[in-house]
């Protein structure tokens, strides 16, 4: 049953209050209460029979109160031929103050909620309480108080607070981080899309992590930075090729028989699975250009157009500049083999700047070049690229990093143009810059697109001796998406990427599904299925790995149950993917990096890492979140099914409380209950004193937050459309009588006479009534403008 309206509930307490103030001199006050499908035929042959009893009363006065007040109530309950839905209550009875005089009254009482109580009783008292629970607070909140060592569950019913359970963990006190140890130019990913070494991050930055729960990238703040020296080991992957130098202490999350574990790398194998994502989404802005070129004798200068902002045209021209580009004092310079792509780059650098180049094919050399006269434009990109041997020294300019995804796409784009190619079963790019090289593949990263980097010794170059480092994209996915966001310029290499896309299978060593076959067959057997049917043996008793393409195919398209489909979709959805271990061996003593974040983990170099290496520290995050799961599960048991349950309440020390909700999988039902989180020091029944007391105010809110929209409604009605709201008794009676009210506001302090008139003309024109409180700004905004009384209308009034 809902709860009662707040007219109703002002009704009844004007009832109660009324007959409370009514105090017999004898015991001649009659109270008839007749609960919800009691028979009321029954109910009067009781009460001629409680007639026969008063006769015995002794004070004839009393004698006579009594039998006046039972035939009164009998001759009312004869105009009923049954009993109201929600029962019905008589109180009648002598109220006169003055002793020997006789003023039999009656009330008769329709509650808006079920009367259960049944009773008769004659005293010089009426019995209230059954009416009096119904306008009494009806809701209850939830409590938690909780820190690692232990946890207190409670109720707020009314003002009383009463405790549920109380649970301990057994959880070490928390320890300092530590151990964890990586080569001080391991890549991280800012949250602005800015790569850095992990040696420049610091406290605060906000950097890219794993949510472990809802496996989807999101930022994760450092909170701490160590440095140490230690022997490092490095380990290479395969399909696709990643690297990362750390020390045998660091924690890596690893794909299992039994699930993801957490392992140091002391604990890890060549061919076990480490986790990295899939795609680092980011949700970025356009990027304004912020330079200002130096201009002396701006009568001799070119005029240019510079772009306010990193477009994806400029972009474009930016990504080719760094592959094959190079400036002069008061020009730019591109080399390129293919005429249509020489031609394109010049319209381009004409739309962008407003500046026509000069095209020429060099005989000698065997290309064309590309010359784009301007100081200005010279200096621009002497701005984006201050090293001058860009080609062994630069990375990706911030702006473009920072930059939304189709500008990032379009930056590689044309420096694919320059020192991509297509061939037989691959798309690369290969050149002599390591720090670029692993750049440019987190970049890819972002867009979805897995790629593989390798380095070469370059002994076959005559002209040099830099290591070769080549970028390359070979999985059929990566492939489409390479097309798709990217793709060439060339139409001779865009014809080479159909082809390739077209003749390769799609069987996919790369996008390997997160889960281990074992956990999906025991998945489906528990759904009354027989693994047989998906004819997938190998995959079932982890002997052979399956991509998401083909768990898809072979195992998801043949899924009818919608229920187990929907679960085992979530591992084909997943962002996380697992990469197998090619190689690992040690590097030799260096120097290290030891990071802490708030998530505990952390994307380098592109693979998921722990951030926490200490057996100990490891052992004692997962004692607490096994604490945090067992707490949710018994809030589900005490509150999940509670029928009067409207909000919860959470509190203890930073950060163990967003810990817990973030990791305790708490119901989804109940977390959408919270309502307020609070920092407090005690996880006992004073916790949860404490926990009420920070709160009353966001109970409060909870309370009169739907009143308070309704006052606003009126307040903003009344200053955009003035003749469509009204206030004062006047006004808001000739809407009344016009039925022109859609909504009657009343403040709760009106005259209650008044209050109940008003309400009547209301219900008779099905306006909406609405009874404003004292306890708010707006509340008392109200009352003190329209002295209580307003009306927003459904028309206006002439």
């Amino acid at each position: 049953m809902a709860d009662i309206s707040e007219q109703e509930k002002i009704k009844l307490e004007d009832i109660i209050e009324e007959l409370e103030s009514i105090k017999g001199r004898h015991t001649e006050l009659v109270s008839v209460l007749i609960p919800a499908g009691q028979n009321i035929n029954v109910v009067q042959k009781q009460l001629e029979a409680e007639k026969s009893t008063a006769n015995n009363i002794k004070s004839k006065q009393t004698r006579k109160a009594v039998i006046d007040a039972i035939d009164m109530i009998i001759r009312e309950l004869k105009n009923y031929q049954s009993t109201p839905e929600n029962g019905i209550a008589f109180y009648s009875g002598n109220v006169s103050t003055q002793e020997g005089a006789t003023d039999i009254q009656m009330w008769k009482v329709e509650p808006p909620k079920p009367l259960k109580t049944r009773a008769y009783r004659c005293d010089q008292t009426f019995v209230v309480e059954p009416l009096k629970e119904m306008v009494q607070v009806q809701e209850i909140y939830g409590l938690l108080a909780i820190d690692r060592q232990a946890a207190t569950i409670g109720i707020l019913e009314g003002r009383e607070i009463k405790v549920l359970q109380h649970l301990t963990s057994g959880v070490p006190g928390k320890v300092r981080a530590g151990g964890q140890c990586l080569s001080p130019d391991t890549l991280i990913m800012k949250s602005n899309g800015d790569i850095i070494e992990i040696k420049d991050s610091h406290n605060p930055l906000l950097i890219m992590s794993e949510n472990l729960n809802t496996e989807r990238v999101e930022y994760t703040p450092v909170v701490a930075k160590w440095e140490n020296n230690k022997e490092l080991y490095k380990i290479l992957t395969c399909y696709p090729r990643f690297e990362i130098e750390s020390s045998l202490e660091h924690t890596f999350f690893v794909r299992t028989g039994n699930g993801i574990e957490e392992k140091t790398l002391s604990e890890i194998n060549e061919g076990d699975y480490l986790l990295m994502p899939e795609k680092i989404g980011l949700n970025l802005e356009e990027q304004a250009l912020e330079f200002k070129p130096v201009i002396q004798q701006e009568w001799n200068m070119k005029k240019v157009n510079l772009p306010e902002k990193m477009t994806p045209e400029f972009a474009k021209i930016v990504g080719y500049y760094l592959g094959d580009g190079n400036h002069e004092i008061d020009r730019i310079t591109f080399s390129e083999q293919r005429e249509d792509v020489a031609k394109l780059y010049s319209k381009l650098i004409e739309e962008c700047f407003g500046v026509k180049p000069n095209i020429r094919f060099r005989e000698g050399k065997g290309y064309y070049q590309i010359r784009a006269g301007s100081r200005i434009v010279a200096q621009l990109f002497r701005h984006l690229f201050k090293e001058r041997d860009k080609t062994l020294l630069e990375g990706i300019p911030s702006i473009i990093l920072r930059s939304p995804d189709f500008v990032l796409a379009s930056f590689i784009s044309g420096f694919f143009d320059a020192e991509g190619y297509v061939s037989k079963g691959r798309v690369a790019a290969g050149f002599n810059n390591r720090n670029l090289s692993r750049q440019l593949q987190l970049a890819l990263l972002r867009l979805g697109i897995i790629s593989s980097l390798s380095e070469y010794d370059n002994r076959r170059n005559p002209y040099s001796n830099n290591i070769r480092y080549t970028v390359a994209i070979d999985d059929i996915e990566s492939l489409k998406k390479f097309e798709r966001l990217i793709s060439f310029s060339s139409n001779e290499k865009k014809e080479k990427l159909v082809k390739l896309i077209k003749n390769r299978s799609n069987r996919n060593k790369v996008r390997q599904i997160v889960v281990n076959g074992k956990e999906v067959a025991r998945i489906i057997r528990n759904s009354g299925l027989n693994t047989r049917q998906f004819r997938c043996p190998d995959f079932f008793n982890n002997k052979k790995q399956l991509s998401k393409e083909l768990f898809k195919r072979n195992i998801l398209d043949k899924i009818s149950d919608e229920e187990l489909k929907r679960r085992l979709e979530l591992f084909y959805l997943s962002n996380l993917i697992a990469v197998k271990i090619d190689k690992i061996f040690p590097i030799g003593l260096r120097k290290t990096v030891d990071i802490e974040t708030k998530s505990r983990n952390f994307i380098a170099n592109g693979l998921l890492v722990h951030n926490s290496s200490q057996r100990f520290h490891r052992i004692t995050e997962g004692l607490a979140k096994d604490f945090f799961r067992r707490v949710a599960e018994e809030m589900k048991n005490l509150l999940f099914d509670m029928p009067r349950l409207k909000g919860i309440l959470v509190g203890g020390p930073i950060p163990t409380k967003e810990e817990f909700l973030e990791y305790g999988q708490l119901a989804t039902k109940l977390k959408d209950k919270v309502i307020a989180v609070k920092d407090i020091g005690y996880v006992d029944e004073h916790g949860l004193e404490l926990l009420v007391e920070d709160s009353w105010e966001d109970i409060a809110e909870q309370d009169l937050i739907k009143e308070k929209k309704v006052v606003e409604s009126f307040f903003e009605i009344l200053g955009k459309e003035r003749d469509k709201a009204v206030y004062g008794e006047e006004r808001v009676n000739l809407a009344l009588e016009r039925g022109a009210v859609d909504t009657l506001l009343i403040s709760k302090n009106y005259d209650s006479d008044k209050m109940k008139d008003f309400e009547k003309k209301a219900e008779n024109i099905s306006a909406r009534f609405v009874i404003v409180s004292l306890e708010t700004t707006e509340g008392q905004q109200f009352n003190n403008i329209t002295k209580g009384i307003g009306a927003t209308l459904r028309f206006a009034l002439e």
